[in-house]
Parts: structure tokens; sequence; C-alpha cells
């Protein structure tokens, strides 16, 4: 889900905050839900914040706070604390309405039980609680008074419409400087961004074929991700390429629950040479706050005995007993290699459920020694330069540290975090979107064989014992 504020309203935000920032959203209650807990679970102790609130009325108003947020159940003091319109009724009408001097103790609330808190009793209480979305808007449980902020002449009508029934509530993190940098030297060695690169890529995994000796006809590589993140998006990358236009074969899009219900197994097809590769890429369902992931399901598609276009039911777990069981599966049906697929642009607020299910899961792929590695997805939505121009992506500040973030939460090299951008909006191929989905395709299918030569090791030794115990 994109970021709805506009590089106007965030220059108009940063003038009136006073010096040189920019915004990295914290909290959005359309992708996150409308939830007090989970509001203090994301920007509690951040920092300096935003809060923007788009409401029915095409009007876009809100909060800034220099202080941190906190649940403590006290006032929270901020001198330089204002609340503000940036839009009403569809038109820019930007005002600044400062705390009041002689109440600025009373900046904002921190209190557990309720949304951002501007005010004493207060003059802009966003919500209470929990709040459901009916259709495309939250009524918010808050309300707008006139009480510890100067107004100036304007009126909680002529600032909100008197309307909290919103489309979206987002609290950005105020960041110091100007944003992303374009490194001289770029972070990581970038490729040639040319044709020729492109037909060497591809050349490389028209030819693939898995380690000889494993007597596997295809690499079997699993992405797993939260839903939105790009699991499906990233099989139809990379099936355009090799068809020679944009293709949607697999179900994508931003939708509140994952696409994909099934375990497929899919095969790319060079649509030039009219041959299958050497690879599979298989989904299964995204990862969700509200259903948790089924460890054992998981663990059977690892080990093979989950069938291609399986579909799972929530009601019914897959056992050994479940029809098409696959029982005596060998390394030609398990996965080789794991792709975490994460959205770049949301990491900082990956759910907490979202991420203890990736970390349990991690816990059984290193059971068996499984290569993984990150898709680094959404790198337009990251840094703008890239969104400009792809080559930018070793030399952005921004995706660096993203890279950066996501080694660290997940325990992995560097180098195993993989930057790609999707084909999502696109009409036509790219040639710095193919090149770096190739490359990362590469890596996976060499981590792969990594993996099967591994697997063909320890059946040596075990082999072995069992001779010499005879």
């Amino acid at each position: 889900m994109p970021e709805l504020l506009k590089q106007n309203y965030r220059e108009q935000l940063a003038t009136w905050i006073g010096k040189t920032c920019h915004f990295r959203l914290l909290y959005k209650i359309s992708r996150d839900g409308c939830s007090a807990t989970t509001f203090h679970q994301k920007c509690d102790g951040q920092g300096p914040t935003v809060t923007v609130l788009y409401n029915t009325n095409n009007t876009i108003f809100g909060g800034y706070l220099s202080q941190s947020w906190n649940s403590n159940g006290a006032h929270i003091a901020d001198t330089n604390a204002f609340l503000f319109r940036l839009q009403y009724n569809g038109s820019s009408y930007p005002h600044k309405a400062p705390v009041n001097g002689s109440y600025y103790n009373y900046a904002g609330y921190g209190d557990g039980n309720y949304g951002p808190s501007f005010g004493g009793n207060t003059d802009l209480r966003t919500f209470q609680g929990n709040v459901s979305k009916s259709g495309n808007t939250f009524a918010l449980s808050g309300y707008v008074q006139v009480q510890y902020y100067t107004y100036n002449g304007q009126d909680t009508n002529s600032m909100t419409n008197n309307n909290l029934s919103v489309t979206d509530l987002e609290v950005y993190l105020v960041v110091d400087g100007t944003g992303p940098k374009i490194f001289d030297k770029p972070w990581r060695e970038p490729p040639e961004w040319n044709n020729e690169t492109i037909q060497k890529q591809k050349q490389s995994l028209i030819d693939y074929n898995p380690v000889g000796e494993a007597n596997v006809s295809a690499a079997n590589i699993l992405l797993i991700g939260q839903i939105g993140a790009g699991k499906s998006s990233f099989f139809n990358s990379v099936n355009s390429i090799f068809r020679g236009k944009i293709t949607s074969k697999a179900s994508s899009g931003s939708f509140e629950h994952s696409v994909t219900t099934a375990y497929r197994q899919y095969k790319i097809k060079d649509f030039k040479s009219g041959k299958f590769l050497n690879f599979r890429l298989c989904d299964t369902r995204g990862l969700e706050e509200e259903f948790a992931m089924d460890v054992q399901e998981i663990s059977f598609i690892l080990d093979g005995n989950v069938p291609d276009r399986y579909q799972f039911n929530p009601m019914v777990p897959f056992t050994s007993d479940t029809p098409d069981f696959i029982k005596d599966p060998d390394l030609q049906d398990e996965i080789h290699c794991v792709a975490f697929v994460i959205d770049g642009s949301t990491v900082d607020v990956l759910p907490d459920k979202v991420r203890k299910q990736m970390k349990d899961l991690q816990v059984k792929l290193n059971q068996r020694n499984l290569p993984q590695v990150v898709l680094l997805t959404k790198l337009d939505k990251i840094c703008p330069d890239v969104d400009e121009d792809i080559k930018n992506t070793f030399s952005s500040s921004a995706i660096s540290d993203a890279v950066e973030r996501v080694a660290e939460m997940m325990g992995l090299p560097r180098g195993h975090v993989l930057p790609v951008k999707n084909y999502e909006s696109e009409t036509k191929l790219k040639t710095g979107v193919d090149i770096l989905v190739m490359d990362a395709l590469q890596q996976c299918l060499d981590f792969a064989d990594d993996f099967m030569d591994e697997q063909l090791d320890k059946i040596a030794s075990e082999g072995k014992k069992t001779r010499e115990k005879d």
C-alpha cells in the first residue's frame, strides 16, 4: 500500500517544523489496522512524528509532535507541537495551529488505550481502542475541539470539516537530513546495465541444470513472505522475462488477505526456444497477522510431501493421511532453497506476528541446512532516485540501509539480501528490472546446488557408515 503524503505536503511540513527532514512511514491503519495497541507498538519511543488523517471530505489534516509517543497515561510536554491542515475539500489550503504557549505541557497525551492524541482533553483525539473498517472507511471514535492549540482564525470545521470518517491515517517518523543519498562509490558491485548482460544472464538460466549426481530434473525454490510483499509478482516478473512481454500468470495484487491459497510449483518456459527451464518457483499462502502459519504444513512442503496445486484448507490441516500426500519423497521433491520476499519500504513496520512466523520458520530451515535468501522488493518505494532510475540501486544509501536492516532482522549475511524490482505498473520490459530479477534468481540456483551437493555428501557418508557396520 503506497504512502499517501504527497511531496509538496512533505515540503510544507518540513517548513513548519523548521529544519531539513524527510519522513519514514511507521504506521498506516489501512495496512496495519486501526488499533491503539498497534499504534503504540509501532510508534512509541521513536522520536518526532507527524500524524496525517485523510477524511471522506477529501480534507487532509493532523498534528506534529517533536517528542516521542508513549503509553504512560500522562500528558506530553512539547513547545514545538502544532496541528495542521494541508488540504480542504480537495484543494490545497495549508494552515498551521501551534500549541498555545501557556499549555505546552498538554501538547500530547500518551495512553495505550488511545491512538494519536493532541491537547489536554483533547484538541484532536483520533480514536480509542480498535476501529473496524467499513467498506473503504474508518469511522474514528475520537473528536476535535479548540482548546490547547491556537487556531488563528480557524475552527474545527475549517480545519477538519468536523469529520473523523477517514479513508486512512498515517504516522511518519521525522528524520533529520535530506533523505536518501547517492554514493559516489557503490555499496555493492553493480552489473553492467546493458542488453549484453541480459543475454548472458538469460542464457545461463536457460542452460542451468541441477547437480548431475543428484538425479534431480529441476531445482525447487520456495517463495515465502507477507501478503503484498511480491511473491507472486516475482514469479510473474521471471515469467515475463522469458516470455518477452509483461505477463500475469500468477494472481497478485494488494488485498486484505492472501491471494495465493494453493501450493504451486510454477515452471518457466523460454518461449523463444520452447524449452522449459530446469527450476521451479514454488508459491504458497502469504504470511498474515490474522492467520498463523501452520509450521507442520510448511515442513511438509519443505520435505516434498505436498503435491503441486494442493488447495490448503485452514479448517482441515494437511496431514500424512491427506489424499495425495507424497509418502516417500526424494531429493527431486524437496525444496532446495528458500527465498523470503520482504517489502523493503515497510520493513520497519513489519508486524510482530509476521516477524515471529518468519523466525519460527527459520528454525525449521536451519534444522534442514536449507539455504536462505531475501528478495528485497519495492525498491522504488524505498528511494525516489531508484524510482527514477533503477541503475541507482547499488549506489542508494536508502537501499543499502534497507539491506542492512533486513540482514540484521533475519540473521543472514548482507550478501544474501538481494534487491529486486518486480514488474507491477510497467507495460513493457525494462533492462534494469530484468537484470536485477535474473541476478537474484541465479544466486538462488547457486545456493540450491550447494544444498543438493550437501545432501549427496550426507547420503554418501551415511552409506559409508552402514557399510562399515556391516
